[in-house]
């Protein structure tokens, strides 16, 4: 474990070859893409899912459609128009509204993220699960009407009976949900904005494409390599201030996504409520972690594992990472400073780090 880990931009860039520290996602928990060589690289930005996206293409393919951009915008487009809550005409927004307990018509890709949701609701023992949508915004963190402060115990109590994914229902042919407990409410935003990183990479894979970075609000993706190196991406200090990097990560093909409550919260009476809520208790997370970033095949899990973990909180939540053989790093609040547990290849990065530092020091 490190004891402190005020690690800094410039240490790192000396320890990965840092040349530049992409500023977009700075507004967004997660990851960073930073540094490369000098290869050639396409790149687009965007909002998204009421954040930001970026995509980097290095060694592009030769034949590559001049309307690549066009083509990310209207994929991205795409998502929001069967899983945002709030768009009152996408998928879930419409199933969201109905109480009919029938069969409800959805797209493959919305019946397989409703699955995956529930497949981890079932992993995690309750700790994800995609029906306490009623209670996010009972808290304000959902579109509706938002009150900024402390719901009574009664009306939680009272939503709390809709959260369980298990009432929900999913087929695959003809795709379809369906709600077992009228007035069950989706909310897939804790899964959803992986699975658009995971869809921006299919997409572009099937224009040709090798060697990608595709992030959306900080959760993010790889596949092959920028040039002769890893792509490394960058995770920040959980403190909602500064531009502090924690480490640098090399990846190849692989996801990391980014689970904290340092930006989206609020406060009442001294006390801080989180946006990551517990579906057990209906109450916003109380435990000690400040960000949790999950390593996985791709970004759709590493999102709902990430929320997941955060939920569980630190001892659990490492348990619970053993037992599911992922690759986690815990930034955990103890009074002034932030401590970290780690495992996988955050445990690798981490010790890279402490041998640059040390012969940095000789």
């Amino acid at each position: 474990m490190i004891s402190d880990v005020h690690a800094r931009a410039w240490l790192l860039g000396r320890l990965f070859g840092v040349v530049t520290l992409f500023l977009p996602s700075l507004g967004c928990d997660g990851g960073l893409e930073i540094g490369g060589d000098d290869v050639s690289v396409l790149e687009a930005y965007g909002r998204t899912m009421g954040t930001t996206y970026m995509v980097k293409i290095a060694s592009p393919p030769d034949q590559f459609p001049e309307d690549w951009k066009t083509q990310i915008d209207r994929e991205l487009r795409l998502v929001n128009d069967q899983m945002s809550t709030y768009l009152t005409s996408s998928e879930l927004s419409r199933f969201n509204a109905s109480e009919s307990t029938d069969w409800f018509s959805v797209s493959p890709e919305t019946a397989s993220v409703v699955q995956t949701a529930k497949d981890i609701h079932t992993a995690s023992v309750g700790a994800f699960d995609v029906t306490v949508g009623p209670i996010v915004n009972l808290w304000s963190f959902g579109p509706e009407k938002r009150s900024r402060s402390v719901p009574n115990q009664a009306e939680i109590d009272r939503r709390l009976r809709l959260v369980d994914s298990a009432a929900i229902e999913v087929r695959v042919d003809p795709p379809a949900i369906r709600k077992r407990i009228p007035g069950q409410y989706i909310d897939l935003s804790a899964i959803a904005k992986g699975h658009g990183v995971d869809r921006v990479v299919q997409l572009l894979e099937g224009l040709g494409c090798e060697n990608l970075f595709v992030e959306i609000g900080g959760d993010l993706r790889v596949t092959g390599r920028r040039g002769s190196r890893l792509w490394t991406v960058g995770v920040q200090k959980p403190d909602g201030r500064s531009l502090d990097l924690i480490l640098a990560v090399p990846l190849e093909d692989a996801a990391l996504a980014t689970s904290g409550d340092y930006r989206n919260y609020f406060q009442e009476n001294g006390q801080r409520f989180s946006h990551t809520i517990d579906p057990r208790t209906g109450t916003p997370i109380q435990n000690t972690l400040a960000s949790v970033s999950v390593i996985a095949e791709n970004c759709m899990l590493a999102d709902a594992w990430a929320t997941a973990i955060n939920v569980l909180g630190p001892d659990q939540g490492m348990e619970f990472a053993a037992s599911n053989d992922l690759d986690v790093l815990l930034i955990i609040r103890e009074e002034d400073r932030f401590v970290t547990q780690h495992s996988g290849r955050f445990s690798t990065a981490i010790e890279a780090m402490r041998t640059a530092a040390g012969s940095l020091g000789n």
